[in-house]
């Protein structure tokens, strides 16, 4: 499976990270229903890899489930809040570094998931990738069918 150009990548280490991230935002949620998560190899010579990791279920209150998603990676610091695109919800981006990358995460909630793209790089990046995060959502959450949000 792909992600726009990017294909999966098998790294141990980062694909046991994806899991615990999985199971991690599996319990933000209440009532569970899917977990899954991938890693994939970066876009462009400038990105290592990239991580997605989402759980669905029931979200209550959407921003106080980000602020705790966020609590959990003290490293990642610059958090502000983007525009989460089509499917809603609230969405914010940061970025740090740990042992061997640079890390940028985007992290969303809605009312019915929670998610996470994490980009690794050897390099830091300049600014943060909102429309790439935007894209990657789109392309592994679809939304519910029925009336449009808030209605």
């Amino acid at each position: 499976m792909r992600l726009g150009n990017r294909s999966r990548l098998l790294h141990r280490p980062l694909l046991l990270a994806v899991g615990d991230n999985v199971e991690q935002l599996g319990r933000l949620v209440d009532e569970p229903k899917d977990k899954a998560g991938q890693l994939y190899n970066g876009a462009t010579d400038a990105d290592y890899a990239v991580m997605v990791s989402a759980a669905s279920g029931t979200v209550s209150d959407e921003a106080a489930t980000l602020d705790e998603l966020f609590s959990w990676f003290p490293r990642v610091g610059e958090v502000r809040a983007v525009d989460p695109g089509l499917l809603g919800g609230v969405a914010r981006c940061g970025s740090g570094r740990n042992d061997q990358h640079y890390v940028t995460m985007c992290a969303w909630v809605d009312g019915i998931s929670v998610g996470m793209v994490t980009f690794l790089s050897p390099k830091k990046r300049l600014g943060l990738p909102d429309d790439e995060f935007v894209e990657i959502r789109s392309e592994v959450e679809f939304p519910v069918p029925g009336p449009p949000a808030g209605q």
